[in-house]
């Protein structure tokens, strides 16, 4: 082990039972900065309490109330959990801040979450440490607010949030990484000061945030921390050549600077990847910094970060501008007809890619076996002495119109070998394998279709006869439904059938009702009239009396075509308790008259025209204790015993004497019309009557069941 290694493993031991002897001092709660960047910092152990004052250095991340404190024993970051508590803490400020310390998530990092702070003081904003490469090692810095300067070799966004930059810096003998939040859609400003010299101020850290491992980081708020020191070359072609770097070692290309390569692009595949032989015959692997790539054929510069396969120097993130044509440069060759087994073997038969071909023009025969996807990749596989060939035509579309699945084709290309960069972790790039690249539409020809009962065909024709059972059931259940609605229009025209008879059959009720009553009453009325005509001359009294006996006729007339009318109109039939309906059929006539039901007897158990003449006779009996007894009290009782139904109603009127009681030969026609109901039903009448004494009318009736409709039908007739 190096004295250096050794050095720093003592400083950590050193550091971690320091941390430890702090805690166990303070009753397991940290009071300085330096014990609770040990906490934070390596991860562990978690749910430690803490209670720190300290002065605010720099704001880590606005957005989550991230900061950096020190005080006089070293730096370390606290992070605000209540949105609520957040005050405004500046630079320079004196706090006091307590919590605990808290594991994010499942991730190995560790958040000093503070639930209360208070700000002791305002102060100056403390100046930055400008340090450099040798400082950063001594692990010193960390948490540190600095400033850095260096060469910006490179600039691009995290691919994992966007919001993020990353600036590349050479400082000194190592790279630096500066991070930052700015607006989206900035790329073109971060490219524009690629070569530039800068000066970064931001807290410095070496292990912290979701790329732990990436080593020295500046966490820097935005353009403001970032001063130009030299600015870019006004040309950013104005670099040394690619070719330059032929004999660097891997590991000195990362901070080499950006590098430039000039030539005529032989293949473009996905709008920001291309392939550029030079002059010399080299062929050079360009990606873009943006979806902007020029035509095969052109001759294009091209400028950006060296990076190598292993095979041969690539760019990355670059850019192009057109240039003058090399004449020098010898002409394409026409496409040479291969195997897979010449992109994958030995001439000594043993498998092995054979990287001579990347870059060159190449005929293959192959079978489709799968298309692209829509709005995708535009790639589509083919099958070649039983191994698999992608061919690339994201370039040029056109080239697959016609290619189906099964078809044999030919396709003529720039055979591309797909191996990634070299990276330290990876001594040997690994090979995913080759490609065919296609520039124009001819690139693609047919050779054969397949034969027509293919397994797509054949799953297009079991799905046809699924869609027709389907279509068959479909057809059955729309039957099906039109049969029921058929029904429901017979059983509606029936419905209508028996309605239309029933009203046939009340219209000949309420004439046997019209005819018993009114028609006799006014034949009664005919009769009273011409007694007193005759009489005008003799009997002046007799004649009086006679016209009397007319009124109070026509007034029962009145009331019994009025009671008619309310039949017809009312729903009482319709409900399902008698007494809610003996309720309904008294209201209009009893007024404020106290009323008292208790009719114990099933609906169900009554026809409908047995109903309407007890709700008659109820009714008629009510408005005689009214009309005539001026009773303020009404009481309906009924109930069933064996077979016949009993009910009465009671009354405290004025009462009379029910054997002199007035008839229709007075004009009188009410009782005389409930005795005709009941003898209808085979029933009995009494009444209970004295002067000063109320009255009681108990009626009987026969329960005759199913027969009780032709009975009322023909009581009537």
């Amino acid at each position: 082990m190096s004295t250096k290694a050794t050095k720093s493993l003592a400083i950590l031991v050193a550091a971690a039972l320091y941390c430890l002897h702090v805690i166990a001092q303070t009753n397991q709660c940290v009071r300085n900065a330096r014990a609770l960047s040990h906490l934070v910092d390596w991860g562990k152990p978690d749910g430690i309490k803490f209670d720190i004052t300290a002065t605010v250095t720099f704001p880590v991340d606005a957005a989550n109330n991230t900061f950096a404190v020190e005080d006089s024993t070293g730096h370390t970051t606290i992070r605000q959990i209540k949105s609520r508590d957040a005050c405004s803490i500046r630079p320079g400020d004196r706090i006091r801040a307590t919590g605990v310390t808290r594991k994010f998530m499942n991730t190995g990092f560790v958040f000093a979450d503070t639930d209360h702070i208070e700000i002791l003081a305002h102060g100056k904003p403390p100046t930055p440490k400008t340090i450099g490469w040798n400082d950063m090692q001594t692990g010193k810095c960390d948490n540190c607010l600095v400033r850095v300067e260096g060469t910006v070799r490179d600039a691009f966004r995290d691919e994992i949030d966007g919001a993020w930059y990353y600036l590349q810096l050479q400082c000194g003998q190592g790279v630096v990484y500066a991070c930052f939040r700015i607006g989206r859609n900035s790329d073109t400003k971060l490219h524009k000061i690629i070569d530039a010299d800068v000066s970064v101020v931001g807290l410095y850290t070496a292990h912290k945030g979701l790329r732990r491992m990436i080593g020295q980081t500046i966490y820097a708020t935005g353009w403001n921390d970032i001063s130009i020191i030299k600015p870019a070359p006004a040309n950013p072609f104005a670099v040394p050549d690619l070719s330059e770097m032929k004999n660097t070692k891997p590991a000195d290309f990362n901070g080499a600077g950006r590098r430039k390569a000039k030539g005529r692009v032989i293949a473009v595949w996905h709008g920001d990847h291309l392939l550029l032989r030079t002059a010399d015959g080299s062929v050079v692997r360009i990606d873009l910094s943006d979806k902007h790539a020029p035509n095969v054929g052109d001759f294009v510069e091209a400028a950006g970060n060296p990076e190598t396969d292993l095979y041969r120097l690539n760019l990355s993130r670059a850019i192009w501008r057109p240039t003058n044509a090399d004449k020098s440069m010898p002409q394409e060759q026409p496409p040479a007809d291969i195997t897979v087994a010449q992109l994958t073997t030995t001439p000594w038969g043993k498998h092995a890619f054979q990287t001579d071909y990347h870059g060159k023009p190449v005929q293959i025969k192959g079978q489709v076996i799968s298309l692209p996807k829509p709005n995708r990749d535009g790639v589509l596989t083919m099958e070649c002495d039983g191994q698999i060939v992608p061919v690339d035509a994201s370039s040029c579309p056109n080239a697959l119109d016609g290619v189906e699945t099964g078809c044999t084709i030919l396709v003529a290309g720039t055979c591309l070998m797909e191996t990634a960069n070299w990276h330290p972790n990876a001594p040997f790039p690994h090979i995913e394998g080759f490609s065919i690249i296609v520039h124009e539409p001819d690139d693609i020809r047919i050779l054969s279709r397949p034969p027509w009962w293919t397994p797509s065909r054949l799953l297009a024709v079991i799905g046809a006869l699924l869609g027709l059972l389907t279509g068959i059931f479909a057809w059955n259940r729309m039957l099906n439904r039109r049969a029921e609605k058929r029904g429901r229009e017979l059983a509606d025209e029936r419905l209508a059938h028996v309605t239309s008879d029933l009203k046939v059959y009340e219209r000949t009720r309420l004439a046997v009702e019209l005819h018993d009553s009114i028609s006799q009453n006014l034949t009664g009325v005919s009769l009273a009239i011409r007694a007193a005509n005759k009489l005008a001359d003799s009997d002046q009294n007799g004649m009086r009396k006679s016209l009397a006996l007319a009124a109070r006729t026509l007034d029962s007339c009145r009331d019994e075509l009025r009671n008619c009318l309310w039949d017809l109109r009312n729903q009482t039939l319709e409900e399902n308790d008698m007494n809610e309906a003996i309720r309904q059929t008294l209201a209009p006539h009893i007024g404020n008259t106290k009323l008292s039901i208790r009719f114990n007897v099933p609906r169900d158990k009554l026809s409908d025209n047995t109903t309407h003449s007890i709700l008659r006779i109820i009714r008629e009996l009510a408005t005689n204790a009214i009309r005539h007894g001026n009773a303020t009290t009404i009481k309906v009782v009924g109930t069933i015993e064996n077979d016949k139904l009993l009910f009465f109603v009671a009354d405290n009127g004025c009462g009379f004497n029910p054997q002199c009681h007035p008839d229709s030969t007075n004009g009188h026609f009410g009782l005389q019309g409930i005795q005709d109901r009941v003898d209808a039903f085979e029933g009995t009448m009494n009444i209970s009557s004295s002067p000063e004494s109320g009255t009681k009318v108990t009626i009987s009736i026969k329960m005759k069941g199913e027969n009780d409709e032709g009975q009322d039908s023909s009581s009537h007739s």
